[in-house]
């Protein structure tokens, strides 16, 4: 009895670590697939400088929608020939993942707010936890736009405010569709109510990249879930 208990348990391990293994080569080959694929599609503006996973020249701005294509011309020309933007590639692995975002999301605040800012991007960049994957939940953007929220409150008259409602903006549609299942829908009316102020706060900056941006996200059909509505 003994000998066949361990050699159902050597059997049951052996089968659990086959298990993780497989999942470990479906996520990894997933990833690599979903990143590096060359889509010719051309990526939507905001994606390129919310998400931070993709570099600018997946734009492809002779193929833009009309609407964004004066703002994505703009956009691209505000960046310097020496900016690191021009050289980032998208992360090869998950573990490269949220360093590469961080950094995107720094240069992406200089591009659009200028060189001043950098050492408070460089900050809130350090605060803000971003993750590889928010795996369908609302949980993870929301704890982004809560970061974002604590930034404004404890730095008021702040360089890169602008720049944090148009995050804000985004990081809520994503937490809107997220919350598109389940117990969640509960609380997609206030997700919405959020995204909607966050995204007139974005719209209404003086800034005109700031608030082309935003148009351009709220252009989208979705930007995180596909088929889960609108705020």
């Amino acid at each position: 009895m003994k000998q066949t208990n361990g050699y159902e348990r050597t059997m049951h391990r052996l089968m659990r670590d086959r298990r993780i293994a497989c999942i470990l080569v479906i996520l990894v080959c997933g990833w690599s697939q979903s990143i590096q694929a060359d889509s010719p599609e051309p990526r939507p503006l905001s994606e390129i400088v919310l998400f931070g996973m993709q570099p600018p020249g997946r734009l492809r701005t002779a193929a833009y929608p009309k609407a964004g294509s004066s703002c994505a011309r703009k956009y691209l020309d505000a960046i310097m020939p020496d900016s690191d933007l021009w050289r980032f590639e998208p992360p090869s692995s998950p573990d490269e993942a949220v360093p590469a975002r961080k950094r995107n999301l720094i240069e992406q605040m200089v591009v659009l707010l200028g060189p001043q800012v950098r050492k408070e991007a460089e900050a809130f960049a350090g605060a803000v936890p971003l993750s590889v994957e928010w795996e369908g939940m609302h949980d993870g953007p929301m704890q982004e736009v809560n970061v974002a929220d604590e930034w404004l409150k404890n730095h008021p008259g702040t360089a890169i405010a602008p720049f944090l409602y148009l995050f804000k903006a985004h990081r809520l549609r994503a937490a809107y569709e997220a919350a598109g299942t389940g117990s969640q829908t509960a609380l997609r009316p206030m997700l919405a109510d959020q995204y909607r102020l966050a995204l007139k706060a974005a719209t209404s900056c003086l800034n005109p990249l700031i608030s082309c941006i935003a148009d351009d996200l709220e252009a989208q059909d979705h930007i995180y879930l596909k088929g889960r509505g609108r705020p």
